[in-house]
């Protein structure tokens, strides 16, 4: 499935250079407010995380592992597999009545799609060099996503195509 292979792709790239997310949620999405949509979901190994910007400061700390002085890198996700599968096919909360009447329910646009990824995160630098890292962890990543009505109402080819409304994380 092409846009969740695209968020995948995006979504780790940014978290591997350091870069925010926190915008991708709907929680900062003013139509998904507006709409009266509830704060993005977010569990981090079993426990809350109130916001998306909270998942960035855990981010952020994870990224204060021993770095190396060659500067590479210190954290790095890498997904090793993922899956999609639409949950509705004709998601409408949030959506304009323009949007709904332009895009119907079979042309992939109104759909909220769950994505389940997984890989390994790498922490830290070894003493020993012939490795780069002195801890590996599996995760597994569940995204809840949902149409970004904004960037639809834009039309914009560059824009992000949908927003988290969930997400499930887990390291082991």
């Amino acid at each position: 499935m092409v846009p969740a292979s695209k968020f995948v792709n995006w979504y780790y790239s940014q978290i591997n250079e350091g870069k925010g997310v926190s915008q991708s949620y709907v929680t900062n999405n003013d139509t998904y407010k507006n709409a009266g949509h509830p704060p993005a979901d977010i569990c981090v190994n079993g426990l809350v995380c109130p916001t998306p910007e909270d998942w960035e400061k855990i981010l952020a700390q994870q990224r204060e592992a021993p770095k190396a002085t060659n500067d590479k890198k210190h954290v790095s996700y890498v997904v090793d597999t993922f899956d999609a599968h639409v949950i509705n096919a004709d998601y409408r909360f949030g959506a304009t009545q323009n949007l709904i009447d332009i895009h119907g329910p079979n042309d992939g646009v109104r759909m909220m799609i769950m994505v389940n990824v997984s890989g390994t995160v790498y922490f830290g630098v070894s003493k020993r060099s012939n490795e780069e890292y002195s801890v590996k962890q599996h995760f597994n990543d569940v995204f809840i996503l949902v149409p970004n009505w904004d960037s639809l109402a834009k039309q914009s080819k560059y824009g992000k195509r949908f927003l988290i409304a969930s997400q499930t994380y887990r390291a082991y």
